[in-house]
């Protein structure tokens, strides 16, 4: 039996929708019948992407922008708001940040990060928010388990995810009753990303990517990486009518990795 999600109809933006988990929560919303958006810096990618979303028979279309400036951030949303005629679902992703450590990484790394991680779900959700309030509308930032529990080699996203989790919370109320706005915290998907941080684990700890890859796998209690189908469902759940009265929160969707009570 399949439950009805409410979203048929609805126009979503899905920003860093090229591949991961972006295009897997935008192949997810389309095929609950909402009509999307995706966006990305790359363009071959991003055409290539919607190009494959549509084959399917999703109403999909691509826009190139690179989200970590702050007028390519009001032309998307702006775009989007005109193509589709509106606006009731922005999902708020980004790539990752560069690997690193305190010592390692430069005032450069961080203000390209901040403007990437922090600043673009920032300035994307306060232009979406007068579309977003006309029908009563939902965000859904992505970010990390890192927001929780920091990473190792990984300063950048340790400390900027936490800062999009207290921005969304405290838009939560901002934004009440017309608007929505929670947090998914992503755990290790089968992505291209897992992949790349795994490499660089390897080689700083001095072991096969293979054995740190093994290892990490066993610091999930359901003893996988995650498919990206399966955060693309979070997103499907909190942009629909069954999330109807959660708003402010996050939610973990890790395979039970993040070990804290709160």
């Amino acid at each position: 039996m399949r439950v009805e999600t409410g979203l048929r109809g609805r126009r979503a933006l899905v920003t860093a929708g090229s591949r991961g988990l972006g295009f897997a929560s935008a192949r997810a919303l389309a095929a609950e019948g909402c009509r999307v958006v995706i966006s990305s810096s790359d363009a071959p990618r991003i055409e290539a992407a919607a190009g494959t979303l549509r084959d399917e028979g999703h109403d999909v279309v691509a826009r190139v922008a690179d989200i970590r400036q702050p007028d390519q951030c009001r032309d998307l949303v702006a775009w989007a708001v005109s193509s589709l005629g509106g606006l009731e679902v922005l999902v708020n992703n980004t790539r990752g940040p560069i690997l690193g450590t305190v010592a390692e990484l430069d005032d450069q790394a961080w203000v390209e990060a901040f403007n990437l991680v922090l600043m673009s779900a920032v300035r994307l959700t306060r232009a979406s928010l007068p579309a977003l309030r006309l029908k009563g509308g939902a965000v859904v930032n992505l970010t990390s388990i890192a927001a929780h529990q920091p990473v190792d080699n990984l300063v950048l996203s340790n400390a900027l995810r936490p800062a999009v989790v207290a921005m969304g919370k405290t838009l939560a109320k901002e934004a009440a009753p017309q608007v929505r706005v929670n947090s998914i915290l992503t755990g290790r998907f089968e992505t291209d990303r897992i992949r790349e941080e795994n490499r660089h684990q390897a080689i700083t700890l001095g072991v096969d990517p293979t054995e740190y890859t093994a290892r990490s796998i066993g610091n999930i209690p359901l003893g996988r990486h995650g498919r990206p189908e399966e955060l693309a469902a979070a997103v499907v759940f909190l942009a629909g009518d069954a999330a109807s009265f959660i708003t402010g929160t996050t939610l973990a969707v890790d395979g039970g990795e993040y070990r804290g009570l709160f």
